[in-house]
């Protein structure tokens, strides 16, 4: 046989071969064997799935919860959230009708609207153990600065304060002129000189009536009214002056120092600075002393010395407050020996609260001036009170009414009647 025949045959039978195997049906798969199925082909990869569109949700912002950072509590206040830093923001208005009516002397009544003081108070928690407080008034056509003082906390229940506010010379006084019963103070508290000064005292929280208050400080002595201080020449010809410098202020060209301390015992929980009982309850009292101790420093031969001491009383809608008053002369060159007694004088006053809303008052008041006091021009005063309020949110809400009459000596109680009708707004 030839070798192109061999060669033939051999791919014949190949050929023949591969029919047979590809007529034949698969076998089961071989476990141990990877399958076509199991293999993806290199070449092509797998076919990426097409992401699905989302669509967005709107966020709310996060709430935050500042607690007790923002919000009212005897006015509006805002303070940091570690609490120690806070402003708080006060006021209160009080719109009057006062009427005067006189008899047999002659002089014309008189009658008027009035606003009779409209404060803005800004009290803060400054630094560490730093108390801030400014109070204006904008009352009777007026701008005037009525406190600015700040108090350091030095101890535990002992402050330093340095500023102008009311001298802690009688319990009436240190009562806000928005807590009161009646619509006025009583004459003595004009008389014995309770007002506003500035100074620097050493106190405890006397002004919220602990167990036991006490403060005591120096002050100019001289109140805070404005004076006119400057400069003035003089004709030599006509005697008249002219001024030629300076201003008004309430700084004294001249340095008269006064001492003036307070003491009181409180028990039972008492609201000692508020007159009316509007919280009720059992029986609540206090006592007070105060002292004014003057020095002639700038030798003009003239100084004070006051001394006064004073009460109030709370029981089931029922209370009742009043004070007794002294004070000297000098009458020589010697600040103390030669001091003389000028003026006395008292107040009682009493109220009931007939229903949680309506309350009705009385007072008496007497300043009696002695007859070693060399002034030609004062007379003993008396003073008789009636009155009623109507409570809308205790003092910080209501209307008041009053009739007084001021009897000098020598005068009919008829002589002048005042009639008030008020209203104290606040927040």
């Amino acid at each position: 046989m030839t070798a192109k025949r061999i060669v033939f045959a051999t791919v014949l039978t190949q050929l023949a071969g591969l029919s047979a195997a590809a007529a034949q049906p698969e076998g089961p798969p071989d476990e141990d064997e990877a399958q076509p199925a199991d293999v993806a082909p290199v070449d092509e990869p797998p076919e990426e799935a097409e992401p699905e569109e989302v669509e967005a949700e709107e966020v709310a912002a996060p709430v935050i919860d500042r607690g007790n950072e923002v919000g009212y509590d005897k006015g509006f206040f805002i303070k940091s959230g570690d609490g120690k830093y806070e402003l708080k923001l006060s006021g209160r208005i009080q719109p009057f009708y006062s009427g005067t009516f006189n008899k047999g002397d002659g002089n014309p009544d008189k009658h008027a609207f009035e606003i009779r003081r409209t404060r803005l108070t800004v009290d803060a928690k400054i630094h560490q153990g730093i108390g801030w407080k400014l109070q204006w008034d904008y009352g009777k056509g007026f701008l005037t600065l009525k406190d600015a003082h700040f108090d350091w906390k030095i101890g535990d229940d002992v402050w330093i304060r340095v500023g102008q506010w009311k001298r802690p010379f009688s319990r009436q006084q240190i009562n806000s002129s928005g807590r009161l019963e009646l619509t006025t103070r009583a004459i003595t508290d004009s008389v014995f000189g309770a007002e506003r000064d500035i100074g620097l005292a050493i106190r405890n929280d006397y002004e919220k009536s602990p167990n036991l208050e006490w403060i005591v400080g120096v002050f100019n002595g001289q109140g805070v009214g404005s004076r006119l201080s400057g400069d003035v020449e003089v004709d030599p010809m006509t005697g008249e002056g002219e001024i030629t410098g300076g201003g008004f202020t309430n700084v004294p060209s001249r340095f008269k120092p006064a001492i003036v301390g307070r003491v009181g015992l409180n028990e039972g929980g008492l609201k000692g600075y508020q007159e009316v009982d509007l919280e009720g309850g059992p029986l609540r009292w206090g006592v007070g002393a105060s002292v004014w101790l003057e020095a002639d420093r700038d030798k003009d031969d003239k100084a004070n010395q006051k001394v006064q001491l004073d009460y109030i009383v709370k029981v089931s809608g029922f209370s009742t407050t009043g004070g007794v008053y002294g004070m000297s002369s000098q009458q020589g060159p010697k600040t103390f020996s030669d001091q003389g007694l000028s003026h006395v004088g008292f107040h009682v006053q009493a109220g009931y609260l007939a229903t949680p809303s309506v309350q009705v008052a009385a007072r008496y008041a007497l300043v009696d001036v002695q007859t070693d006091f060399e002034s030609s021009s004062a007379v003993d005063t008396q003073e008789l009170g009636l009155g009623a309020s109507y409570f809308v949110k205790g003092h910080d809400a209501k209307f008041q009414t009053a009739v007084r009459v001021v009897k000098p000596e020598g005068a009919k109680l008829s002589d002048s009647v005042v009639l008030e009708v008020g209203a104290n707004v606040g927040f």
